[in-house]
């Protein structure tokens, strides 16, 4: 008896028992060849598998991009194009509250994402970075309009007549 599992459950002849396990080594090796790897090679505009490290607000998020020399890849600011959301410092406090509740959707689309990529990227007028930020093929932006967190904003000038106080709370 060879102590195998297989061998003492099993009984079968040795040559046979040599095609099961042989099988068996196949299969598994045939399971993980079909695991998708991703895709995180970079190209001009996107950078992808992007590590989420910690957000500041609604719309600036601090990453880690793979592969990229640290001096340009760790620790960087991102502004998420297309959009504002409410500021931390507001005057008012239900601005304030609301910047929180961006803050904190933002936060938990990304560190809860399985991928994280930076599309379009950019600099704007002040040269900071700038991109769409999407998480597991959501864009981030998009998700904090619809939840009526951010509205959007194209870089110019900010509409005098946004009222945060106006939009519905999630409390």
């Amino acid at each position: 008896m060879s102590g195998h599992v297989l061998d003492s459950h099993l009984r079968l002849p040795p040559d046979t028992l040599w095609k099961v396990k042989t099988f068996v080594f196949v299969v598994f090796l045939s399971i993980g060849a079909w695991a998708e790897e991703p895709n995180c090679t970079h190209d001009t505009k996107t950078f992808r598998c992007v590590k989420y490290i910690r957000n500041y607000d609604g719309d600036t998020v601090t990453v880690k991009i793979p592969d990229v020399h640290p001096l340009f890849g760790e620790n960087i600011s991102v502004r998420v194009v297309g959009i504002d959301t409410p500021e931390k410092n507001g005057k008012k406090p239900c601005e304030k509250e609301r910047a929180r509740d961006a803050q904190k959707l933002t936060g938990s689309l990304l560190k809860n994402a399985k991928s994280i990529e930076l599309r379009n990227v950019g600099r704007d007028k002040y040269f900071r970075v700038l991109a769409e930020v999407w998480a597991d093929g959501k864009s981030v932006g998009d998700i904090l309009i619809k939840n009526k967190l951010a509205y959007p904003y194209d870089g110019g000038r900010k509409p005098a007549s946004t009222n945060w106080c106006l939009t519905p709370s999630s409390k």
